[in-house]
């Protein structure tokens, strides 16, 4: 275990076993690595950029961390699903578990007053 902390992504993963056609190099293949991680226990919708640069950060932290765009643009390059950044849209409309107009609550009226 102790030699692997000592390695680094890019001595693990020699320059023949990168393509140059798929555009694949340690730092890309990390980013992929973080997301095929993290693809094995949650959906694609939930796997973020903030996600897999935690995972980076926890798992090979002497890796330097990828930006968000260089995240992006492997995501989008290898054509896999992933959440888009910033807020979830609400494309349909909200589900309503009540209905969507209440009555307002009345007081019941005080019974007549007899004289």
């Amino acid at each position: 275990m102790a030699l692997r902390d000592q390695r680094r992504m890019e001595d693990l993963l020699s320059p023949g076993l990168l393509d140059k056609g798929d555009g694949l190099n340690p730092t890309r293949a990390l980013i992929l690595q973080a997301y095929y991680a993290l693809r094995r226990t949650r959906l694609p919708i939930h796997i973020g950029m903030r996600d897999i640069s935690m995972w980076i950060k926890a798992r090979e932290p002497e890796e330097p961390l990828p930006s968000d765009a260089l995240i992006r643009l492997t995501l989008a390059c290898a054509k896999l699903a992933h959440r888009a950044p910033g807020r979830p849209r609400h494309d349909g409309p909200a589900r309503v578990t009540s209905p969507p107009f209440l009555p307002p609550r009345r007081r019941p009226l005080p019974d007549p007053v007899r004289q």
